[in-house]
């Protein structure tokens, strides 16, 4: 499975996410925005109003932030 998360530095809810992902053994690409100029570029790219990290994406796919990531898994996904 192919998974990237969009992270910056002193971010709890990023760190949750590594958690949650690495407590289910999934392997997972981190890609470190914390300049503000790659965020900002970062969230111009991905549109759909998103403004916050981190930003999970499976597969290609636009999971969201932690919370998403959460119901994502509580899904059964």
């Amino acid at each position: 499975m192919n998974i990237e998360i969009y992270t910056k530095d002193f971010c709890i809810w990023c760190d949750r996410a590594k958690a949650l992902l690495e407590s289910k053994d999934l392997k997972f690409t981190e890609i470190d925005i914390s300049n503000d100029v790659a965020r900002s570029e970062f969230y111009s790219n991905v549109g759909e109003g998103v403004k916050t990290v981190p930003q999970v994406f499976i597969e290609g796919k636009r999971i969201g932030g932690y919370q998403e990531l959460v119901t994502w898994f509580s899904n059964g996904i």
